[in-house]
């Protein structure tokens, strides 16, 4: 794990995806009790503000469409149900067709031309759906989760949607499910303790769940999970996104952005 730049200031609790041309769009996040609406982008190692949302957030989930990158949810003293979509190339910001409900501390990625959203919580209780967002408002759900959960690792290989850990009401959880686009999930690994407030990113057909002092790797086909890295510092709720070959980190409570290029 290598730091590898520096965000303006620390912060956590951001949205983050990849950008084409191996650069890096971090959106919102929390800082001194505070949501920030500030859009960050660039190579991962000179990230600079582009631009503003329309409102604060934080706990909101991004992922890319139809060469846009879209926010989803989040809030700050509430769930919100808002969606903003961003120019990647200049980073102006306007509102979206909206949720059909608020939804925060969720994860979202994106799948043959859709996004799903995964779990997250409601304002009022934790969620277990699975959902497809409709560009022209509201979603579909095409899954749900054995328990609502919050504050988990969401990322995709191929059309499998993978949860890692996350926040149910029965406490944090050592489960990693994958979701197929069908409905169907089913538990594929077992994590050495209970995880949440941690990031999922994928690459090379392994997952990287990073937060707390380490980096788990986790194999969905074995079901094996090992131990890829240490950080350097303690991460809650830091982005990670798989960016050229590496998975890059950022925040989690700190100014860092780290990299790490997984041996195989």
């Amino acid at each position: 794990m290598t730091r590898i730049g520096s965000l303006p200031r620390p912060f956590a609790k951001a949205a983050a995806v990849a950008l084409p041309g191996g650069r890096l769009m971090v959106l919102g996040g929390y800082a001194g009790q505070a949501s920030l609406d500030t859009i960050l982008a660039g190579p991962p190692g000179r990230l600079r503000a582009v631009g503003r949302l329309p409102r604060p957030t934080h706990d909101a989930a991004a992922a890319s469409l139809g060469g846009s990158v879209y926010l989803f949810g989040g809030g700050e003293a509430s769930s919100w149900p808002y969606v903003v979509r961003v120019d990647p190339g200049t980073g102006s910001a306007a509102t979206a067709p909206a949720l059909d409900e608020p939804l925060s501390d969720l994860g979202a990625v994106t799948i043959g031309g859709s996004v799903y959203l995964v779990g997250g919580y409601t304002g009022t209780q934790f969620a277990t759906a699975v959902l497809r967002y409709l560009p022209g408002g509201g979603t579909r759900t095409v899954a749900r989760l054995p328990q609502g959960t919050r504050y988990a690792g969401v990322a995709a290989i191929g059309r499998t949607i993978y949860v890692a850990g996350g926040l149910t009401t029965a406490g944090a959880t050592r489960a990693v499910y994958a979701v197929s686009l069908s409905g169907r999930v089913r538990r594929v690994a077992t994590l050495p303790a209970p995880e949440d407030h941690a990031a999922l990113a994928a690459l090379g057909g392994r997952l990287y769940l990073v937060g707390g002092r380490r980096v788990l790797a986790i194999d969905p086909a074995s079901g094996k999970v090992t131990v890829a890295a240490s950080l350097p510092t303690r991460l809650s709720d830091p982005t990670a996104t798989a960016l050229g070959g590496r998975i890059v980190v950022t925040g989690g409570g700190t100014n860092a952005v780290y990299a790490l290029a997984p041996s195989r």
